[in-house]
């Protein structure tokens, strides 16, 4: 579209040659197309259409004109020409209350008070339009919802089917039941399709039950091509874990093209909230064996820790008791004085006293490694019953 079509039009009505020359020169000089009039035409409504091939985005009308006055005329305006959107101002160097409610009631927007300022025409001009436009996508927005709202009810049966098909994924737990469960789905809207799924392999279904290899090759290098991929009248669906093929699209009826297009991705999404629900329990299933494992080899080795702590300390006490007794009796044989026997028996008092404050010392460490892995025992033991 070039920048001529893309112009405003404005339909101007006013008398006062040198008025109309001022206001048509400044709208031109904005970007306006000025459509002028001097007075109604005489043919009405259809010199008017005559004149201009679409309608106006805006009406500026002198109240006081030769023949049909600005109301008469606005009046004519509204109810056999203009669109409600297209704004209306008025011109007038008398706008009393009565004039202002008159204006309003034939179906004027604004006003303007004679002798007019260009710089406020210029800004109401543009409110005017700004709300126009405004106005009209309001109604496309509407007219586009009640559309939708208009197919979402035609297609109400195949979303209620895409509904029950989302509840039926949640009882699948492997490819060939996915595969199966979106085969028969696509059966109901008419189509003939293809998967390829990795959730516990690479796999590749095909609804008619045959191995096309070009197939699978296909669908493998369209993977990389974006979550939705046309050729023809094939059309690629890909995500993280799995891609479907729809082999047989209705290329040839475009609205219909569209509303599979969605739908199909409204399904898919479905299968693939349904592949990550079952990694992560799986995931959970993992770190909860896992856990288990961690925590059985822990308490083995603790029991293992008390066990040998118990036998230790039974030993040490043995040994140390036989020390005492053998000393005793070996000490007998030899000939040494009192003094000396005493000094001899201080000297092996203190090495067994610093020997047991050394194996003491060596249980207070065990116990303590001890308590650390009790704790952590407890705590692999509750998140095992409690997983995320």
């Amino acid at each position: 579209m070039d920048t001529e079509t893309q112009k405003k039009l404005v339909l101007y009505f006013e008398d006062d040659p040198d008025i109309a020359e001022v206001t048509i020169a400044t709208l031109v000089g904005q970007g306006f197309d000025v459509c002028h009039f001097d007075a109604f035409p005489e043919n009405g409504l259809s010199a008017v259409r005559d004149r201009i091939a679409t309608q106006p985005d805006l009406v500026i009308l002198d109240v006081q004109l030769p023949g049909l006055d600005g109301y008469e005329i606005c009046e004519q305006l509204r109810t056999g020409y203009l669109s409600p959107d297209v704004p209306i101002m008025f011109t007038s160097g008398l706008m009393a209350e009565e004039d202002i409610l008159k204006a309003y009631a034939v179906g004027a927007d604004d006003y303007l008070i004679k002798p007019v300022r260009l710089k406020e025409l210029l800004l109401k001009v543009e409110q005017l339009l700004k709300h126009y436009e405004s106005h009209k996508q309001a109604s496309e927005q509407f007219d586009s919802a009640m559309k939708m709202a208009f197919d979402a009810m035609q297609t109400s049966s195949e979303l209620g089917d895409i509904l029950r098909f989302v509840e039926a994924t949640h009882r699948v737990t492997d490819n060939a039941a996915l595969a199966d469960l979106i085969f028969s789905a696509l059966a109901g809207f008419g189509v003939q399709g293809s998967a390829y799924i990795e959730l516990d392999e690479q796999r590749y279904f095909r609804d008619d039950g045959r191995h096309v290899s070009l197939e699978l090759q296909s669908m493998q290098e369209a993977r990389d091509k974006g979550r939705i991929f046309s050729w023809k009248h094939f059309t690629f669906f890909n995500y993280q874990h799995f891609s479907v093929l729809i082999r047989n699209m209705p290329i040839d009826d475009e609205e219909r093209y569209g509303v599979l297009k969605d739908q199909f991705c409204l399904l898919l999404n479905g299968v693939d909230a349904r592949i990550d629900a079952i990694l992560l329990e799986r995931n959970n299933q993992h770190k909860q064996q896992v856990a288990r494992e961690v925590a059985g080899a822990i308490a083995e080795l603790v029991l293992e820790m008390e066990q040998d702590k118990s036998a230790l300390s039974g030993q040490f006490e043995t040994t140390i008791l036989n020390l005492e007794n053998n000393l005793s009796t070996e000490l007998i044989q030899f000939s040494l004085l009192e003094e000396e026997e005493r000094s001899l028996m201080s000297h092996v008092a203190l090495a067994i006293k610093d020997a047991t404050a050394i194996f003491e010392e060596s249980l207070r460490k065990e116990a303590e490694y001890k308590a650390v892995m009790q704790q952590l025992l407890s705590k692999l033991e509750s998140e095992n019953e409690n997983p995320c």
